[in-house]
């Protein structure tokens, strides 16, 4: 039997229990787990029963952090479960784990790491994350953020960077980190540890996992194997560089990865077609994908990667503007392109300059829906999507209910009280009215302050002048309003997890 340490560290211990308990009721076989915590405060007696009722249990106090204590608390186990006070696991998460390990290392020469960013109940699906690069700030220190979450993802996932709070390895791997200074990330790769994303939510986390950037200095690191690293992952620490694939988190060339959505989610996601077709209401979903003369927050390959989400929608009817190279671009992804027009923007005078077009696009966004309507006359609702609204993959035949969010008026979701304008929902009959509206309060903005509004400063307005025209909803995330329509992931957990 593969024996599994489960090391995690916390203040007191009673920070760990719920924890603890959640992996032992969970696994599949309780006798191989051990555990070992790391404590600041010195266990009282029921600290004391607790670990007993859980079996093989060591501390030490004071403890200082996982990484550190390994050595003095592993008992010979052949692996080593690196947990955080604030997971819960699901059924028969150890022997799944074991298999994802040796899964991913069936493709490699050399052994395997499991980590990755876990989900959280807020998160819009259930899958885990892999550790991506965001940027490098002022200090030129590497920063992490959530890349593409691995839904329906076939296998673990190759990755750069290791999450310092989830990490599952044989145990020489944490045993040889011990001798290592500097990121965890690079002595992996140097001493030949190949580093995965796990591919199934396995285990998840009520508060957020956040990584601490970190400070890479070339000319104290392993040249070579910095090179290979850099490499191979697409970064170069020396001039801040980083590709659309470090950012994603994804080392594939197209930015996508092999998935495969479970049969019980298809039929689920028939069943619910056959239920809601005839909805009576018909929305035209329109985006845009123009060039900027200033650089947006993310690549294009990003954005392409995930418009090619959205596009494969099928029950999704989008109609998409370009301008000159970006329609190539898309038209082999997408076959309803219509070539963008400054006409059908917003209606100023005079020249847009270069720091404002990005602010009159967006302030765009109705006028164009209403541009939509000249060519298409046909639809209840006109619906704005940003273009690269969806960030993870959807089952193509996914059912969409329209009903939960076409309704009489315009549906916007408010984010801490910030409206989230990735995705408005227009009904036919008030976007003129809108349009006319927008038009007057941009023109008295111009001529009042010399220049146009911000987009959330105009629909802040907008909100509070003309309260009844809007229904709001608040959503704990950016870009979620379209998962409102479609399954969520409680309905979806049962046969996923």
């Amino acid at each position: 039997m593969d024996r599994i340490l489960l090391l995690m560290s916390a203040g007191a211990y009673h920070q760990a229990d719920a924890a603890l308990r959640s992996a032992r009721e969970n696994a599949a076989k309780p006798a191989r787990l051990s555990y070992g915590l790391s404590l600041q405060v010195e266990p009282d007696g029921a600290a004391h029963a607790a670990m007993r009722a859980l079996g093989s249990a060591q501390f030490l106090c004071p403890g200082g952090s996982s990484w550190a204590d390994v050595e003095a608390l592993w008992q010979g186990e052949g692996y080593v479960l690196l947990a955080h006070p604030a997971m819960t696991f699901t059924k028969n998460w150890d022997v799944r784990l074991l298999q994802a390990l040796r899964q991913s290392h069936k493709g490699s020469l050399f052994s395997a790491v499991l980590t990755g960013y876990l989900p959280r109940r807020q998160d819009p699906v259930d899958a885990v994350c892999p550790v991506a690069a965001e940027s490098f700030d002022a200090a030129g220190r590497l920063c992490f953020q959530r890349g593409t979450p691995l839904r329906y993802a076939t296998a673990p996932q190759r990755s750069a960077f290791l999450h310092p709070d989830f990490c599952f390895a044989p145990a020489a791997f944490f045993r040889e980190m011990r001798q290592e200074s500097g990121p965890l990330f690079l002595s992996a790769f140097r001493r030949k540890w190949e580093i995965y994303t796990l591919h199934r939510p396995l285990i998840h986390i009520s508060d957020d996992m956040t990584i601490e950037p970190c400070e890479i200095i070339p000319e104290e690191m392993d040249a070579t194997a910095l090179s290979r690293f850099e490499k191979r992952f697409g970064l170069r620490f020396a001039t801040r560089q980083l590709t659309a694939m470090a950012r994603q988190g994804v080392f594939t060339a197209d930015l996508t990865f092999p998935t495969r959505v479970p049969y019980a989610v298809r039929a689920q996601e028939t069943l619910r077609e056959l239920l809601h077709r005839g909805g009576g209401v018909s929305p035209l979903c329109v985006t845009a994908y123009l060039s900027m003369p200033v650089e947006g927050p993310n690549m294009n390959e990003q954005y392409l990667c995930w418009f090619g989400y959205l596009s494969r929608l099928k029950n999704l009817s989008l109609l998409c503007y370009g301008d000159g190279e970006t329609t190539r671009r898309i038209m082999p992804m997408h076959p309803n392109v219509l070539e963008f027009k400054r006409r059908y923007g917003l209606p100023v005078e005079g020249e847009i300059q270069p720091d404002e077009t990005m602010n009159y696009i967006k302030l765009s966004k109705p006028f164009i829906l209403a541009r939509s309507r000249e060519k298409f006359l046909n639809h209840s609702h006109y619906v704005w999507i940003d273009f690269g609204y969806l960030r993870y993959p959807v089952y193509e035949r996914a059912a969409i209910d329209w009903s939960n969010i076409c309704r009489d008026k315009i549906m916007l979701s408010l984010v801490e009280g910030v409206p989230d304008l990735s995705m408005l929902v227009v009904p036919d009959a008030m976007l003129l009215t809108l349009c006319r509206e927008i038009a007057a309060l941009c023109e008295g903005e111009l001529n009042n302050r010399g220049h146009l509004p911000m987009e959330t400063e105009l629909w802040l307005m907008l909100i509070r002048e003309h309260r009844e025209w809007f229904d709001l909803i608040d959503l704990p995330g950016n870009r979620e309003l379209l998962t409102l329509a479609m399954m969520n992931r409680e309905e979806e957990a049962h046969v996923y997890s």
